[in-house]
Order: C-alpha cells, then sequence, then structure tokens
C-alpha cells in the first residue's frame, strides 16, 4: 500500500507540474549604462514591427526591441517605436531580445512579462514571471541604467508585460502581448495617469539593486551610480495606500482579452475584466463551485492553467492526502468485518475543467472529476465516527466514510451571454451535480485543509455525485435561478463502473452574491429511493440553505467561513443537521476547524432492529481543530504537513454502542494540492 501511495503521488506531481504555467522564460540577462544621446541610434537596430493603432505585429523568431520608460509628464509608460503601452502580436516561441532603458529622473523601473490579470494590486505577485531587474533612476551624471534581457515567449495565449514596482502597474504601467493569436480588435492601452508618489511606494529601496559587472559593452565602463535622493526613498511602516490616479475612481483600464477573461467580452467604465467560469461565461472564475454551485467571487483557486491559440483553457486542480487517522469510542466501526477505528490512507480528487468560446457570446464547458477512492480506501472507506449512508458487500456503512467513484462527474455545459452580467446555461452530465445544496465540502476553501467528510454530509451536499443530471438556470449577475432533473439514488457500491442513468427527481435552487465576500443559496429537492440501504422509502426531501464567507486581507492571509443547515424529511419525520466550519490562512500557516450537529435515527447508525433505540432520533456532534503548514508553497504545488484533533459527543442513550458520551479522535496527514492562481 505504502509503494501504491507513493506512485500516486509522483504520477499527479508529474501530471499537474506539467501544466505549471510560465509562459515566458529567461534566456539571458545583462546591466548596462548608456547615455541619452546614444538611445536614438540603438533604436536603429530594432525589429520593425507592423503598426495598426496601438498594436506592433511581428513575424519574426526573433525580435530586437527597445524599451524606454515615459517621460515625466507620462512617467508610469513604456514607449516602443514611437508607440506608447503598445499591444505587441508575436510568433509562438519567438525570442525577445530587449534593451530596456529607465530615462526617468526619479523612480526604478523594471519590465516583466507574465500570465497576470489586471486590475493589478499595488503590489504585483511575479512569481512564473520573467523580466528584468529594478532599474535605479537616473543619476546626477546623466547616465542611464539599462539592461539587456532574453525572453523566449514560449507559450501560446495572451498576456501582459508590466512593471513590478509597488503601484505603478495599478497606475497604467504595463501593455498587452498577444503569442501566437490575433490580439482583440477593441484593445486599448492603458489610459496616462497623473502619477503621485505614495511613502510606502518602493518598500525595498533600502535592498541595494545588484551591481552590474563592467562589460566591453559599457560606455567609458562607467561604474554603476546610486540613485539621489527623493522624498519617498524611505522604508516607512504606513499602511498601504492606493494611488489618486483616475484609474482608482472608476476610469478602468481595458486589457487585452484572454481566454480567461470573458472570452473577448470587454468590460466597460466602472467595470474590470474577469476570468470566466467553465460552467457559466458570465460568472467570474473564482464563483465556480461544484456542479453549478457558487463560491463568494473572492475565493482563492488552487489550479494549473493552460490556455491555447483558439480562445480555450485548460484548468487542472485536485488535493490528495497521505495520513494516519484514528477514532475514539468502544464501537466495533468496521463494514462487513473489513476495517478498524484507525487506517492509514489518502483520500483525494482530482479535476479537469476545459472551457472554449463559440461566439463572442457563448461558450462550451467541459469537466471531469475523478478519485482513487476505490483503490486506496476499497470499499469499506476510512474510520469517522457517527458516519452513515451507502452499502459494501450489501451491508449498511456506519461511523466510516464511503468512498467516492472512480469517476465522480462527466458533465458538460453551455452558456450564453443575455447582457454584460447575465446569461442563461445548460449544464448535463453522465455523472454530475444536481442544482441542491451548497458547494460539497471538497470545493469550499473553508473546509480544503480538512481530511474528513462532514458527518452531515448527507443532509447536506450528498447528491453531488448522481448518476443523471440535467440543470437549466438564469445569471442574472449577482443572482440566479436553477432547476435540475437528476437521479436521486445513490451510486451502489462498485465504484468502478458507470451506474444506470436516470432522471427520477428533482431540484430547484436559488443562490445570492450580493458582494465579493458573500455567496448565499436555499436549495430544495425531492429525491426518489434515495437510499439503497433502505429500498421501501420511496421518497426523501431535503432543503438546505447556506451562507459563505470569504476575506481576502492581502495574497498571503484568507479567511474563509460557511454555515450550513440541512434537513430532511422521509416517512413523516424530520432530522436536521447544522454545520460551521472556518478555515484562516496566513503566509505558509493554516488554521480550520468545523463544528457539527446533526439528528440521526437508529436506522442511519445501524443499530440493531430489534433495539428499542433504533426507532429513536439522536444529536450527535463533531468538534475539530486542526492546523497545517507548508512547507513547499507557491511552487506550483504546496506541500503542507498537519494535524487535527476531533470531540465527538453523543447522548446517553448510544453510550452502550460507542462506550460514553465523549472521544476524541485524531489524524496526521501530509496534503498535496496546486500552488493558489494570482491574479
Amino acid at each position: 500500500m505504502k509503494t501504491l501511495l507513493l506512485l500516486l503521488f509522483l504520477a499527479f506531481f508529474s501530471a499537474t507540474s506539467a501544466f505549471a504555467h510560465t509562459a515566458f522564460t529567461l534566456i539571458s540577462s545583462e546591466r548596462k549604462t548608456i547615455k541619452s544621446v546614444d538611445i536614438a541610434s540603438v533604436e536603429k537596430n530594432q525589429t520593425r514591427g507592423k503598426k495598426d493603432g496601438s498594436v506592433l505585429t511581428f513575424t519574426e523568431n526573433e525580435v530586437r526591441l527597445v524599451v524606454v520608460t515615459g517621460p515625466e509628464d507620462d512617467m508610469l509608460s513604456y514607449q516602443i517605436q514611437g508607440v506608447r503601452n503598445p499591444t505587441l502580436a508575436v510568433p509562438t516561441g519567438a525570442l525577445l531580445k530587449i534593451l530596456f532603458v529607465n530615462i526617468d529622473v526619479d523612480m526604478r523601473h523594471d519590465i516583466r512579462f507574465g500570465h497576470v490579470i489586471p486590475p493589478f494590486e499595488l503590489a504585483v505577485e511575479i512569481e512564473n514571471t520573467a523580466g528584468s531587474t529594478k532599474l535605479a533612476a537616473r543619476g546626477e551624471d546623466g547616465i542611464l541604467q539599462a539592461e539587456e534581457i532574453a525572453v523566449k515567449a514560449q507559450s501560446t495565449g495572451q498576456y501582459v508585460y508590466f512593471c513590478s514596482v509597488r503601484g505603478h502597474a495599478k497606475g497604467g504601467m504595463w501593455g498587452n502581448i498577444a503569442v501566437g493569436v490575433k490580439p482583440g480588435a477593441n484593445v486599448k492601452p492603458p489610459e496616462k495617469t497623473v502619477h503621485v508618489h505614495s511613502p510606502d511606494e518602493e518598500k525595498d529601496r533600502d535592498q541595494p539593486a545588484a551591481k552590474p559587472a563592467p562589460t566591453p559593452h559599457d560606455d567609458h565602463k562607467t561604474p554603476q551610480p546610486k540613485p539621489s535622493p527623493t522624498p519617498h526613498d524611505h522604508d516607512t511602516m504606513s499602511k498601504p495606500q492606493a494611488l489618486p490616479t483616475p484609474h482608482d475612481h472608476g476610469n478602468v483600464v481595458t486589457p487585452l482579452p484572454t481566454p480567461h477573461t470573458s472570452h473577448g467580452a470587454m468590460a466597460g467604465p466602472g467595470h474590470s475584466m474577469k476570468m470566466s467560469s467553465t460552467i457559466d461565461i458570465a460568472d467570474p472564475m473564482n464563483r465556480e463551485g461544484s456542479g453549478t454551485s457558487w463560491l463568494p467571487d473572492s475565493s482563492p483557486m488552487h489550479a494549473y492553467t493552460k490556455m491555447y491559440g483558439d480562445g480555450g483553457m485548460l484548468m487542472l486542480m485536485g488535493t490528495q492526502f497521505l495520513r494516519y487517522t484514528q477514532v475514539g469510542s468502544s464501537r466495533d466501526v468496521s463494514a462487513a468485518g473489513k476495517g478498524g477505528r484507525s487506517r492509514f490512507d489518502a483520500p483525494n480528487m482530482f479535476m479537469a475543467m476545459y472551457s472554449r468560446p463559440l461566439t463572442s457570446k457563448s461558450q462550451l464547458g467541459l469537466r471531469v472529476m475523478a478519485s482513487l477512492d476505490p483503490a486506496i480506501e476499497r470499499g469499506y472507506g476510512y474510520p469517522l465516527l457517527y458516519q452513515s449512508g451507502e452499502l459494501y458487500r450489501g451491508e449498511p456503512i456506519h461511523d466510516r466514510q464511503h468512498p467516492h467513484d472512480l469517476i465522480s462527474e462527466l458533465a458538460a455545459s453551455y452558456s450564453y451571454r443575455t447582457a454584460e452580467n447575465q446569461s442563461f446555461f445548460l449544464y448535463g452530465g453522465i455523472v454530475g451535480e444536481p442544482a441542491l445544496g451548497p458547494p460539497m465540502f471538497l470545493h469550499r476553501p473553508s473546509g480544503m485543509n480538512n481530511p474528513d467528510a462532514p458527518i452531515g454530509h448527507h443532509w447536506q451536499d450528498a447528491s453531488h455525485i448522481t448518476w443523471g443530471v440535467v440543470t437549466g438556470g438564469y445569471n442574472f449577475g449577482k443572482a440566479k435561478i436553477e432547476a435540475s432533473v437528476f437521479n436521486g439514488t445513490e451510486p451502489d457500491e462498485n465504484r468502478w463502473a458507470f451506474d444506470t442513468l436516470r432522471l427520477n427527481s428533482f431540484s430547484a435552487r436559488f443562490s445570492f452574491n450580493p458582494t465579493p465576500q458573500w455567496a448565499f443559496q436555499i436549495s430544495h429537492g425531492n429525491l426518489k429511493k434515495p437510499e439503497r440501504a433502505e429500498p421501501e422509502l420511496e421518497n426523501l426531501r431535503r432543503t438546505t440553505a447556506s451562507a459563505m464567507y470569504n476575506k481576502k486581507f492581502d495574497e498571503d492571509r484568507n479567511w474563509a467561513s460557511t454555515f450550513i443547515w440541512g434537513q430532511n424529511y422521509k416517512e413523516g419525520e424530520y432530522t436536521n443537521s447544522f454545520l460551521f466550519e472556518s478555515d484562516y490562512t496566513f503566509g505558509k500557516n493554516s488554521v480550520f476547524g468545523r463544528v457539527e450537529r446533526v439528528q440521526k435515527d437508529g436506522h442511519e447508525l445501524v443499530l440493531p432492529d430489534e433495539d428499542p433505540a433504533h426507532d429513536g432520533v439522536f444529536w450527535v456532534g463533531a468538534y475539530s481543530l486542526g492546523y497545517v503548514r507548508d512547507i513547499v508553497k507557491d511552487k506550483g504545488m504546496d506541500v503542507g504537513l498537519g494535524g487535527m484533533f476531533t470531540v465527538n459527543s453523543n447522548p446517553p442513550a448510544l453510550s452502550p454502542y460507542y462506550g460514553g458520551t465523549t472521544h476524541g479522535g485524531w489524524q496526521l496527514f501530509v496534503r498535496f494540492r496546486p500552488s493558489k492562481m494570482r491574479h
């Protein structure tokens, strides 16, 4: 088993690393100095681009450019062949040989290339970008700092070049670069702004830049001059302040559309571009949950992306835990004689999503989700006190989490934009998730670090794997209504094969995201013959409501929380479940927890039929607190070491089965997942 787990991890690491999205590679870099009077002569050796408005198109596989920072009245800009912040169109695989010159009198600048999506934050993440170092401002002797870089544009798609000095890209110092694709017809360069220095604009000024080595190209072998002190050459402890430019008051720059930015739909005044969901062209990508559910718009995404010249986008995501877990109590928690109260295991989920524009207003989406639970967890799953649902070898599983099917989603979607932020969509799957409940636990930011399924899973989001589903809905921008017909019968215990497809049940859901931080939903479904362990049960009605909150403080701090209520009604009896979970991530650390209270009857807990308690309903609880620290972070894959402690509670009536009313459990784990996408 240990060998199998190692091979699975290596296979996942290799597959996902192949999609780590580094669109540009720095081949070489050489620091230089140059005089102002010599710029015109070096510009004569450039590769001349075909000019069409603000677009410069190159067909050569080697492109030589001179990039100069803007004049004093337009300091947050680049000048290339007489065009301000032009859109560059180059072939895939082109080698860009760029002489970057900083002519500014009081500010440092650089130029970097990569997959970074406007609108920009004050501090732009430069992970997986390539470009120059920050060059000092013009010296008192008039000598200019320059750097000659060679950058290979190795990945087809639409990207940006930008200045990574704090506040500069946000202020408009950036442009678009199309690699192997044609720029959109409505592409415009960033608008000219009036830049006002912020006291914390360059927090790293006290860190000296690398001293350039003299080369034969250095004019008169002039030594590196030190930048002249300016009022903003101080590292202050003040809070970050937004630059008071026109861009901060509604005049949002219109960037080049990419496969991630609404597939060509341009943003108007007051609206920023957004990554499109693979399910719905009108939704931002970060809103996309499991099935057609919504997360808060500010939710973090851990994924790899690859873009194609036809506007298509492939996204890979997943989670793998390697762990040892142990639960308390004295109950026999085996299923058909298999499994005890402790186990080495590896719960996991892998997902691929693909989207492609059909027209400027429509999109096709494809999704597949898989799990290796059938091989790793086997049919009897892992120990989880009070968990219930499904069968193993014909017997009901209790106090264990059942494994998921090998194929957990195989679905397609079509969406059509009817207005800027409105659309209708259709979602259909051989296996998929209907419009019922919140995003399932594996997809919620508040629960992604927790390896355990909730014990209220079958009251809240258990229909996330159903064999046969069709959903249609209309998206109003901040609100959505949708309805599904689907197979309400839970999957059979053969986790490797496809189940019989049926459309015997229905559900409806209303979702509402009033702000980027909040996501609400209320849903109701009628499930026909839901439980294979209760073949006599004809119908079950499920109602759920949830509130999700996500607060992004900065790129390294995020707080996600979820509250869920779920209710099942069967045979004249209502049972309820309540869940609250939260995750606070700061730097390489995450603290997470979950509190649950669920009403379960004696049948769910698999108590003997002859026992009077079999007909009773009992409140059971699970209270967990955990911590994980990433030992590898933002390197394409995050690897975290963590642990969790759980206290379980049941009423005295269940003490004969569980050996008391309070029980402890714990686990240690290693978690693998793709690094967070940076915007």
